[in-house]
């Protein structure tokens, strides 16, 4: 503050004269006056920037935070779905299918061969990182509550027969439509 007053008592100072000269009067305590006002208007200026700098920190920290909490609750939830549905159980039904297009006597040859070169681990951990990134939190709570009732998890088990009796189905309907596609008929 003093440097502040000995600098506007200058300036008074070396402009006074000039001023005196051009027939104009100089107030000296006019001059002192603005030179602390407009100090004061930079310094809360300069508070009012800190504190937007500063709110704009709590919120981008608690933007993380609040995300870090939703991650660590869906992947809890996504865990608890491949308890639910395990992995596994998935893995070998699509390996099970896929032996189905094979001839019989090398089926059983082919499920083992693929059990064993296959990382379930690895697989699960695809497959929970996967729910993680596609669902949303409320979605996956939604999932962990329909599959833990009995009706759900019933149901999810006979999906596999169903299955069976459609596709076939279907793919005969496919394979006829593209011989009339190709016949013209």
């Amino acid at each position: 503050a003093n440097k502040t007053l000995l600098t506007a008592v200058a300036l008074c100072l070396s402009v006074s004269p000039v001023l005196a000269q051009e027939g104009q009067a100089v107030d000296a305590d006019q001059v002192l006056q603005e030179r602390v006002e407009a100090e004061k208007t930079e310094k809360a200026a300069a508070i009012d920037a800190q504190k937007k700098r500063i709110a704009d920190s709590v919120a981008e920290a608690k933007k993380e935070l609040e995300s870090k909490e939703v991650l660590a609750q869906k992947l809890e939830l996504a865990r608890k779905m491949h308890q639910i549905r395990p992995t596994r159980v998935q893995v070998d039904s699509a390996i099970e299918q896929a032996s189905r297009r094979m001839p019989e006597a090398q089926r059983s040859q082919f499920q083992n061969a693929m059990r064993n070169m296959l990382n379930y681990h690895a697989i699960e951990k695809i497959s929970i990182d996967a729910m993680v990134e596609t669902f949303t939190l409320k979605e996956l709570i939604a999932m962990v509550e329909y599959y833990t009732k009995p009706e759900a998890l019933s149901a999810s088990e006979k999906t596999g027969t169903w299955a069976r009796q459609v596709q076939p189905e279907i793919a005969r309907m496919i394979d006829r439509a593209i011989m009339r596609a190709k016949t013209g008929q």
